[in-house]
């Protein structure tokens, strides 16, 4: 586990995550959670009714990588594969994204969201959100036909995020000095053992606007004029989050209701209520453990 995070952290420099759920990816590197680890993994995808009523279910939960295990949160190889396959199945009539996660790393989110997008071309394909749909889940949520939301749920922090760790004070205070030897001259420039040069933080700047802009792209794609003027003309609020209501007022959804209300609706002799999901995701019950541990 600790060596997948930390390759994780290691080969993703571009994140479309809330800041505070990287909580989920630091606590997990602390002793404590590595000899206990949270005891939670990603629901699979699933079907459920028949005939006409025949549903693809297809969860996008936790921390959102490209191809990392289910305990840390669904893959985009995996929703991928989960939404061509209904899209394909004639006898599925809807796919249902069940959303419930704060976003995760850049790479591999604008695919699956293409794909979602060309699934939603051939037939119903809806968000439901059971939580929160935020940065890279929103941009999934927002190629669906369709968005519904629950009432205490949450959408939006359209925006992407870079970190730059300098390490190299703490190592001079340890006694360490580490000498790099590169070749290409740009080889380094983002290396943790040394500061980061103004030209290095433009380079990286210039890959975050570069990618909101993509990010802002697609969810205009998907919402269209749904979303009001002022969410499009705005940046989509600038990275902010939006409660049900709000998010109702600015186009970002179509519906807030409570899961067990949409699935009885798409499935009206089907009253027995929604799929039953882990309800809390990595990143959110590792920051609930980080906020115990720092109690005093």
């Amino acid at each position: 586990m600790k060596q997948f995070i930390l390759a994780l952290l290691s080969r993703s420099q571009l994140w479309a995550i809330r800041p505070e759920a990287v909580a989920c990816a630091l606590a997990a590197l602390e002793p404590d959670a590595v000899s206990n680890p949270i005891k939670w993994e990603a629901a699979q995808p699933s079907t459920r009714g028949n005939g006409a009523n025949k549903i693809a279910v297809v969860p996008i939960q936790g921390v959102l990588t490209k191809d990392g295990p289910a305990w840390y949160g669904s893959n985009y190889d995996r929703i991928s594969s989960a939404v061509s396959s209904a899209a394909a199945d004639p006898e599925v009539k809807h796919i249902v994204l069940h959303v419930d996660s704060p976003g995760g790393e850049v790479m591999g989110c604008a695919e699956t969201g293409a794909v979602i997008a060309r699934a939603a071309k051939v037939k119903p394909v809806t968000a439901m959100v059971d939580g929160q749909a935020t940065s890279a889940a929103y941009w999934l949520a927002s190629q669906a036909r369709n968005i519904t939301l629950t009432p205490s749920g949450e959408v939006g922090s359209v925006g992407v995020r870079m970190m730059h760790v300098d390490v190299s004070k703490n190592l001079e205070d340890n006694g360490v000095k580490i000498t790099e030897l590169h070749a290409g001259a740009y080889k380094t420039e983002f290396s943790p053992y040394s500061p980061l040069t103004p030209e290095a933080a433009e380079k990286m700047q210039t890959r975050l606007d570069s990618t909101h802009q993509e990010f802002m792209a697609a969810v205009n794609a998907g919402r269209g004029t749904r979303a009001t003027q002022e969410m499009r003309d705005g940046n989509y609020g600038e990275a902010r989050v939006f409660s049900s209501g709000d998010a109702m007022g600015h186009g970002l959804v179509d519906a807030v209701l409570s899961s067990r209300e949409f699935y009885s609706g798409l499935a009206p002799q089907e009253p027995e209520t929604a799929p039953s999901f882990p309800t809390r995701g990595r990143a959110q019950a590792a920051i609930a453990v980080s906020r115990e541990r720092t109690k005093v």
